[in-house]
């Protein structure tokens, strides 16, 4: 009888309380973001805005995520199909954990928050905190997307480099025959330059002071001969090789340059590209650890939130529900281990019946075995005897001496 009054006291709170009026369209749809049952909510008017911030808390939330992580996407694919699908699966996605964090909140109904909350709330709020970074970080990186643009630049021209410095070692063995190859012709030409400056002054008389043609102008003149021998011996015999070197060396460079320009800049790039600006300019950084903090703020505000309000008209009816609910779930487990036991006593009283009655039966059976088999006994005994007897009449002395011997 107490069961059925609670559950009658109840079920009147919930469904005869105030006029459950829609409270308009808005404010609706934040209660079912906040996870909250609009039924029992719509009796509360002291809750409505409470629960409509905390949904409209969890859906921005949301969005951000989906922005976030639809611009992430678009580095990966550089398409904007995917990435506006994932965008929203990742909204959603945010969206449902959230709703189900604050859903599953332990809250005392009391406006601090206690020691219990705080430790049956923290694997929640590290999540939130996750999730607040995740979401923060693909949006800063928006933000500072002219300073990343400047920085992938200067990453980019740094891979070159490195890319160069690579082939250079891969090619250094050709590097040092055409660098000595490229001396070499670099000195023939200039000496010849200068022996033709020279046999210049000479013509003029600078040199001497005599113009004229003299010893000096004639051996000036043997010497360029020479060398002029030195330059087309090198034209004819090495001329081939350094050009040969020094189109495949500048091949490999440009190979490497071009590969380094055919990389896209992706989401990974740009991350590193991030981290590098925040490294290079400290208040960069604090501008971006700021923003992660104001969202990571966002992102646990309503767990915190569920903690700290105080207990309302709606939390109290929905307690009775969730107790009514209880209740009835306990006692019709009651009543189902009720019928199983009361259908394990009928079985059990069952089984002894009719073990009763297997062992009468055996008995019975067993009687009327043992009187048949003293029966057949009986019947041997008398039969024996019979030809025993006949025996005796025939000849008793020989039936005397016959048991003598056995």
């Amino acid at each position: 009888m107490k069961v059925n009054k609670i559950i009658n006291s109840t079920e009147n709170v919930v469904n005869n309380g105030v006029p459950k009026k829609h409270a308009g369209i808005i404010s609706e749809f934040l209660w079912i973001c906040a996870g909250a049952n609009r039924k029992i909510l719509r009796q509360c008017p002291t809750d409505y805005a409470k629960y409509a911030g905390i949904g409209g808390t969890i859906l921005f939330t949301a969005m951000m995520a989906m922005l976030s992580g639809g611009y992430a996407l678009y580095f990966v694919f550089n398409n904007y199909v995917p990435a506006i699908i994932f965008g929203i699966f990742w909204g959603l996605l945010i969206f449902n954990l959230d709703r189900l964090i604050v859903n599953t909140m332990y809250s005392d109904g009391k406006v601090t928050i206690s020691w219990k909350e705080f430790y049956s709330g923290l694997p929640r709020i590290i999540i939130a905190i996750f999730l607040g970074i995740v979401i923060s970080t693909p949006l800063e990186m928006k933000m500072f997307d002219d300073s990343i643009n400047s920085q992938l630049i200067i990453n980019k021209s740094k891979q070159t480099t490195k890319a160069l410095d690579a082939v250079n070692a891969q090619n250094k063995s050709l590097i040092e025959e055409r660098d000595k190859l490229q001396s070499k012709i670099d000195d023939i030409e200039v000496r010849l330059k200068k022996v033709n400056v020279d046999i210049a002054e000479e013509e003029a008389g600078i040199r001497s002071g005599v113009i004229g043609k003299g010893p000096k102008y004639f051996g000036l003149l043997d010497l360029k001969a020479t060398i002029e021998a030195e330059q087309k011996a090198f034209e004819k015999n090495e001329r081939p090789r350094l050009n040969y070197l020094v189109a495949t060396i500048d091949n490999a460079n440009k190979e490497a340059v071009a590969q380094n320009k055919e990389v896209v800049n992706g989401f990974a790039e740009r991350f590193q590209a991030f981290k590098d600006v925040r490294d290079s300019d400290p208040s960069l950084g604090i501008v971006s650890w700021l923003i992660s903090l104001l969202f990571i703020i966002i992102e646990v505000a309503p767990t915190f939130f569920r903690m700290m309000i105080a207990s309302g008209p709606y939390d109290d009816i929905l307690a009775a529900e969730n107790h009514r609910i209880q209740v009835l779930s306990d006692k019709r487990i009651s009543d189902i281990n009720d019928e199983i036991n009361t259908e394990v006593t009928i079985s059990t009283e069952k089984n002894k019946e009719r073990l009763v009655a297997e062992v009468t039966a055996n008995k019975e059976l067993i009687n009327r075995i043992a009187l048949a088999q003293a029966e057949l006994l009986q019947t041997a005994i008398d039969e024996w005897k019979k030809s025993e007897l006949e025996k005796i009449k025939a000849d008793p002395t020989a039936y005397i001496n016959s048991e003598k011997n056995e």
